[in-house]
């Protein structure tokens, strides 16, 4: 009898500790997050479609290696609108989302200002990540849009450039241009435009999306200043381009015709063009589609009078967060920092996609890729803000692209629209 019940008070005991046992590591498990079959913790990153090709081989490299994480990826369509509203609602859901790709400045605004992004400020200090290879516009934005602190890292970065087609200028004997002035760019572009109708080549285009007034940006001068004489001046510029010299098409045919950009460009009808680094992408991927042959370089933004050293407009534009809600947030951080460090970089370079971190390795991942002896003026330029990081920025903006859309159209002079875009900033500021 004893030796039984000693043997049932064994079992009893053994069977108590393997219920503690698997309790404990149910709640590990639970506190951790999903694990898939086999142990590993998964994590889900959401981003838009259009990253999915180059951020697909990212992923395979940081899962390659590291044994106990696995990253799935989710995408949302690429409008702005219905990917920050998705992403909103899988942040107050419940959704499994761990991590997510944050699309533009205003956007990281929205999201840290919601407490949606985890403080990554403390984890960057302890590990002493290099935020510096961002550049100084990651700086400028992380000190007035998140008061200094870090709610998400870049990965991705915008600027913009001069790129033009070769096999214009030599059928007219004319050097590739280096850096220009943008008084040089217009005298240039008029040299180069000729014919009529179908026949037509534009010397230059200058998209009718591209709002920032560049030239004035590269001056110093924002939007949200109190005098806005070089903007006034940067805008009868365009009116030179597309009216005066008539070496772009004007604004009033690219918005009556909705004129395909990079088609004009691709076909032959347009010698050179500002324009920004994704550019580079989509000319080579309409090459290797075959849906064009056109051969071509670029070279740096043209600059303003008196200045020499090379200044473009852009800026980190992408970046990568985690779910403050995750219970995956290690990994998560371990992920995030892969992607923005240089060896997650370097493989987003390799995709002619412009990584927001700087660096020798990622430089020459990027010229590797492009094949275009004028990429590597990305790397070497410093770049402004395109938009200040302030919250109702897209509020003034988009008064001001109102004011410069009368202007182009030719329904009011340059000093009536500044005057106009002046009174309406101060009722949004105020």
């Amino acid at each position: 009898m004893m030796k039984n019940k000693h043997g049932y008070f064994r079992f009893s005991l053994i069977a108590v500790l393997i219920l503690a046992l698997v309790g404990c590591s149910s709640a590990a498990t639970d506190s951790e997050g999903s694990t898939g079959e086999n142990g590993k913790v998964v994590l889900e990153y959401y981003t838009w479609t259009d990253e999915e090709a180059y951020m697909q081989k990212v992923i395979e490299a940081f899962n390659a290696q590291n044994s106990n994480i696995e990253v799935h990826m989710n995408t949302i369509s690429n409008n702005a609108n219905e990917y920050n509203t998705q992403i909103m609602n899988n942040l107050s859901g419940g959704s499994k989302m761990d991590v997510y790709s944050v699309n533009g400045t205003t956007s990281l605004g929205l999201f840290s200002s919601k407490n949606q992004l985890l403080d990554l400020t403390d984890r960057v200090k302890e590990d002493n990540l290099d935020v510096s290879a961002y550049g100084p516009s990651f700086q400028e934005i992380s000190e007035v849009l998140t008061e200094g602190k870090y709610y998400a890292l870049p990965y991705r970065t915008s600027q913009y450039a001069l790129f033009y087609n070769k096999a214009l200028f030599d059928a007219q004997g004319i050097p590739y241009p280096e850096q220009l002035t943008w008084e040089e760019y217009a005298e240039l572009a008029k040299s180069l435009t000729k014919g009529e109708g179908a026949d037509k080549q534009w010397g230059g285009y200058y998209a009718d999306w591209i709002i920032s007034p560049l030239g004035a940006i590269q001056q110093g001068t924002t939007i949200l200043d109190d005098s806005l004489a070089p903007i006034e001046e940067w805008m009868n510029y365009l009116d030179r381009l597309y009216y005066q010299d008539q070496s772009h098409m004007s604004y009033k045919q690219m918005n009556a015709e909705s004129i395909d950009w990079i088609k004009q460009f691709e076909n032959g009808n347009v010698a050179i063009m500002v324009n920004g680094e994704w550019t580079v992408n989509m000319l080579k991927a309409d090459i290797e589609a075959g849906k064009t042959d056109i051969e071509f370089d670029m070279a740096p933004l043209p600059l303003p009078e008196g200045t020499s050293d090379p200044i473009t407009v852009g800026g980190v534009s992408t970046y990568m967060g985690i779910n403050p809600a995750s219970k995956n947030v290690d990994a998560a951080y371990e992920f995030v920092k892969f992607v923005t460090g240089e060896e997650g970089e370097s493989v987003i370079a390799e995709a002619s996609v412009l990584p927001a971190y700087s660096s020798d390795a990622t430089k020459e991942a990027f010229l590797n890729a492009t094949g275009l002896e004028g990429s590597g003026y990305f790397f070497e330029s410093n770049t402004l803000v395109e938009m200040p990081p302030i919250a109702k920025i897209d509020q003034v903006y988009n008064l001001y692209s109102e004011q410069l859309d009368l202007f182009l159209f030719q329904e009011q002079d340059a000093a009536q629209a500044i005057q106009n875009f002046q009174a309406e900033r101060s009722s949004v500021l105020n």
